[in-house]
């Protein structure tokens, strides 16, 4: 074969090559588009996906807010009814001995009865002095404490106040090696000196009432209260920090001692815990932090 004819060869060969390389090229910008196509549709589809998303995550939080702002006036409501209640039965009974003494009685009986008004009214200042103290607790003063020696400061001024119960046996367990806590010191003596008396309650024959310090982790002090008396049933564990919701007899509580405890420490940055068993007795455990928190007040209404 001459050259000429090997040229003319070669040049079909690349002719060939060339409708080769179109075709595949053609191929590819088709396959190129498809894809683009595929993928705009998709990008559509999914902006559109997103778009709904974001309605019915504006439908939910819009539905959330109305919820809380719904559960919150029920909260508020069941309040004033508890309220209601608690100021009704005083009230009723002052109204009922004052009409008798207004007719005339013996001075035996108007005694008694002044006797009644007097326990009645002290009954109706008791609810409405702790409802002020739980609606009313100021921003806590934060500073370093000592938490034996807060503690050792609040059993003694208990000790006249154990006094009017059973043979309540206190005891002091410290450990001598806890850091300084950050808090203010009126809100946790507070919240100890309501836990400490409840301890005593749950006692009516008395017995031991253990107060005990620790650490927790790196993040926590803790300060236990723990007695030896009827328990609290499980059904009534998720109840006890509600408002006026008490197991005592009517008149030896107001049920806003747990509910103000638990608001006084969480202003102060920490946590409250419960262990409690029937006819074993309780356990509350104050968590109070080494470190300033954030001592922006719970929002209760």
């Amino acid at each position: 074969m001459d050259e000429k004819e090997e040229l003319k060869r070669r040049v079909r060969e690349l002719e060939i090559e060339l409708d080769d390389a179109k075709n595949l090229s053609r191929a590819r910008e088709r396959l190129l588009i498809a894809n683009v196509k595929e993928l705009n549709e998709s990008y559509d589809a999914l902006r559109e996906k997103v778009r709904d998303i974001r309605e019915r995550d504006k439908k939910i939080r819009d539905f959330a807010e109305v919820l809380t702002r719904a559960n919150r006036l029920a909260a508020l409501g069941e309040l004033a009814a508890s309220i209601a209640h608690e100021i009704k039965n005083p009230l009723i009974s002052i109204q009922g001995f004052a009409r008798r003494l207004g007719q005339g009685q013996e001075a035996q009986k108007a005694d008694e009865y002044a006797k009644f008004i007097e326990n009645e009214a002290e009954r109706l200042s008791t609810v409405l002095t702790k409802l002020l103290e739980f609606s009313r607790i100021t921003e806590p003063k934060g500073e370093s404490l000592d938490v034996n020696r807060l503690v050792d400061d609040t059993a003694l001024f208990l000790e006249h106040h154990l006094t009017r119960f059973k043979k309540i046996d206190l005891s002091i367990e410290k450990d001598e090696t806890l850091p300084a806590i950050y808090g203010d010191r009126v809100h946790i003596q507070q919240a100890l000196v309501n836990l400490v008396m409840n301890g005593a309650q749950a006692m009516p024959e008395g017995g031991p009432l253990t107060v005990k310090t620790g650490r927790k982790d790196d993040t926590y002090a803790f300060i236990a209260v723990t007695d030896k008396g009827t328990g609290i049933r499980e059904e009534d564990m998720a109840k006890i920090f509600d408002s006026f919701f008490t197991t005592k007899k009517e008149g030896e509580g107001t049920g806003l001692g747990l509910p103000l405890v638990k608001k006084l420490i969480e202003a102060n940055g920490g946590k409250i815990e419960v262990e409690s068993q029937v006819d074993a007795g309780s356990t509350f455990t104050l968590l109070l932090p080494f470190n300033p928190p954030d001592t922006r007040l719970p929002s209760f209404i």
